[in-house]
């Protein structure tokens, strides 16, 4: 064989590759970090949204001896931004498949011991939903009876505009219409069925477009939506409390799954009359960043 023989037949070789595995260099990228995440303590003033994003990549705490998953913190301060392609389009039956591949001894803090296998199923790259609008809350608002709660990925910070907004999408059109008309709000006795049918989506304060203000987020409740953003598992909500798919899950779970869409890099609102699908064309979509 000779060399142009063999340059070409790697050339074909390399074309055959499928596209989400050529693409998966940034999922197997962050796990190959996943060990050198570790813990850190907040300094206890100065703090603020560019400096948590530059000094403390894997978050922090105010306690002196922190212990929450530094790994998980490493891949919701990601900033992949809007240019990095997606590399595939998630259904609901992707989020289910997901979900049953989470091992049972998944905790709330050791997520780098799992950062290969969940890297093998896409954790890290970038992903397209086309899903429904159930909801959107302003976690720095927090919920009737719960205060806000500072979190360690965004350095415990208090102020207004360093919480995340926190989106609930699904794929149930008649939950969608019943979302679109009545505008549930949590504490509303028909937003319990939204959260549980829900999938995580999180705008993070770092990563958030100037225009992606929470009033022209939430006024899209019950809309068609598109969601681009890095694919990930918030194991903190691994438990029967928090997820509707976890063994014995409680009455009073609240989301469907604990694959999130984790930041959001493109979010786009469906403006075609009769609807949207994943091959639908640009040009029925329009950009949060281009709404009036």
């Amino acid at each position: 064989m000779t060399r142009l023989t063999r340059l070409l037949c790697l050339s074909c070789f390399l074309l055959s590759i499928p596209l989400e595995l050529g693409s998966q260099d940034r999922a197997h990228d962050l796990a190959g970090k996943a060990a050198a995440q570790h813990p850190a303590s907040c300094p206890n003033s100065g703090m603020t949204l560019q400096i948590c994003h530059d000094k403390f990549p894997d978050g922090c705490s105010a306690s002196r001896r922190p212990s929450y998953d530094a790994y998980l913190d490493f891949l919701k301060d990601q900033d992949p931004g809007p240019s990095v392609p997606s590399v595939k389009d998630l259904a609901a039956s992707d989020f289910s498949d997901l979900e049953s591949t989470l091992p049972k001894t998944l905790r709330s803090a050791n997520h780098a011991t799992f950062a290969r296998r969940f890297a093998n199923l896409g954790e890290g790259n970038i992903h397209t939903v086309v899903a429904y609008l159930y909801f959107a809350e302003d976690t720095a608002k927090g919920i009737p009876g719960k205060p806000a709660v500072s979190e360690t990925c965004n350095c415990k910070l208090t102020a207004p505009d360093t919480f995340d907004y926190h989106l609930g999408l699904g794929f149930n059109s008649a939950l969608a219409a019943s979302a679109r008309s009545n505008h549930p709000k949590p504490g509303d006795s028909s937003f319990a069925p939204l959260e549980k049918d829900s999938v995580v989506a999180e705008m993070t304060p770092f990563t958030r477009h100037p225009k992606w203000t929470f009033d022209r987020v939430t006024v899209l409740q019950g809309k068609q939506v598109k969601v681009v953003g890095q694919l990930m598992v918030d194991n903190i909500h691994f438990n029967s409390k928090d997820d509707c798919k976890f063994p014995s899950a409680n009455p009073s779970c609240w989301r469907s799954t604990v694959w999130e869409i984790h930041p959001i890099t493109q979010f786009y609102v469906c403006n075609a009359p009769g609807g949207c699908t994943v091959s639908s064309p640009d040009a029925d979509w329009t950009s949060l960043d281009t709404m009036p």
